[in-house]
């Protein structure tokens, strides 16, 4: 997300509702996953994304 915001691309709650971090394609069960990056140490996480969120509408409840 922040590097489509980098390229200025407008991201949004509804947007960020629709994707999933999980892998749901290509699983390889017993398949070769690289290991050469296990050392890599990943930059640092900053959790503030710069997305406005637009509160949901409340339902009525039926009586």
């Amino acid at each position: 997300m922040r590097e489509l915001q980098a390229e200025d691309w407008e991201i949004t709650g509804e947007d960020l509702a629709a994707i999933s971090p999980y892998l749901t394609d290509h699983i390889m069960r017993f398949g070769t996953y690289a290991t050469t990056e296990l050392t890599v140490r990943p930059d640092a996480f900053v959790p503030h994304l710069d997305v406005e969120f637009e509160a949901e509408e409340e339902v009525p409840a039926a009586a």
